[in-house]
């Protein structure tokens, strides 16, 4: 990720600088004020994310990120010592991504920089789903006007699917969306291994294959569709006519599986009271993901 720094405070943007660094990232650009920050400078240096301070000598960070908005399409960052409710609500009502106070935390910093660029990739994902689907459209066209409403829809499916699992903002749905674009542009077949999958989405989502890489993105997309398995198992245990339920749990699941889950749930009134570790079929997983964004 790119990054550009606006502090008039020269210590604090060291700081920054350095923690960034220390992550691999790059920072390509820095200021003393909002008023030298202009949208032809950050596009120029193909800036990802842009941290900016609250209060500053000529314009102000609120004020700067008013003026940037429109042509800015990356992420901002706001810092300052400045902890008012009312500040703090103005910034996010301007597309301020996310609020970090001073004095600099090491840890805080980190945490909320990987947050936010995961984010960003995970928006990416699906802006290249978007023109992926787009392009298959393109080719398939008869000539009919009514074509782009599939694009449409199959992006929002894919959405609304995740949604109704519970995983639309697990770290893992970042890959999904990854291995569905790869499905969308024919880099993958359904007879692909599950190390394919892995090695695809860190291809789609610009990380470096590796093993270690791969074992975490593994590791993200097994958790996420742990997580799916407990909050579809849930609702059945809720109500066994539930909608949700009744479409998704045969659907991704083994139904042996959900049910014992369940029994599980009705056995205990603490929902959160340890259970089976159960065994998921990954495959059948994103198998049926990507059938259910096709229709």
């Amino acid at each position: 990720m790119n990054y550009f720094i606006v502090d008039d405070d020269s210590a604090v943007r060291g700081i920054l600088k350095n923690l960034i660094e220390s992550d691999n990232d790059c920072v390509v650009g820095e200021e003393a004020d909002g008023s030298q920050v202009f949208v032809e400078t950050l596009l120029q240096t193909d800036t990802d994310i842009m941290i900016i301070d609250l209060l500053m000598p000529e314009e102000d960070g609120i004020d700067t990120v008013r003026r940037i908005n429109q042509g800015f399409n990356g992420k901002i960052v706001m810092i300052s010592q400045v902890e008012m409710k009312e500040m703090i609500a103005e910034a996010y009502q301007n597309n301020v991504e996310a609020y970090i106070t001073k004095p600099i935390n090491r840890l805080e910093v980190l945490s909320v920089l990987e947050k936010v660029s995961k984010n960003l990739r995970l928006e990416r994902s699906m802006d290249q789903i978007k023109h992926s689907l787009q392009l298959a459209d393109e080719v398939g066209k008869d000539g009919s006007n009514g074509e782009s409403v599939k694009v449409t829809t199959a992006v929002e499916r894919a959405e609304s699917v995740l949604s109704d699992l519970g995983i639309r903002y697990e770290k893992g749905a970042e890959d999904l969306f990854g291995i569905l674009q790869a499905f969308e542009s024919d880099q993958l077949s359904p007879y692909c291994s599950l190390k394919d999958l892995w090695e695809v989405s860190l291809q789609v989502n610009d990380y470096e294959i590796s093993q270690k890489n791969i074992k975490a993105t593994e590791q993200r997309v097994r958790r996420a569709v742990l997580q799916a398995f407990n909050h579809i198992s849930s609702l059945g245990a809720m109500d066994i006519t539930h909608p949700k339920f009744e479409y998704y749990a045969m659907r991704f699941f083994e139904m042996d599986g959900v049910q014992q889950r369940i029994r599980e749930l009705d056995a205990n009134e603490d929902r959160e009271a340890k259970t089976h570790s159960p065994r998921l079929n990954i495959k059948r997983f994103i198998m049926a993901f990507h059938d259910e964004c096709q229709q």
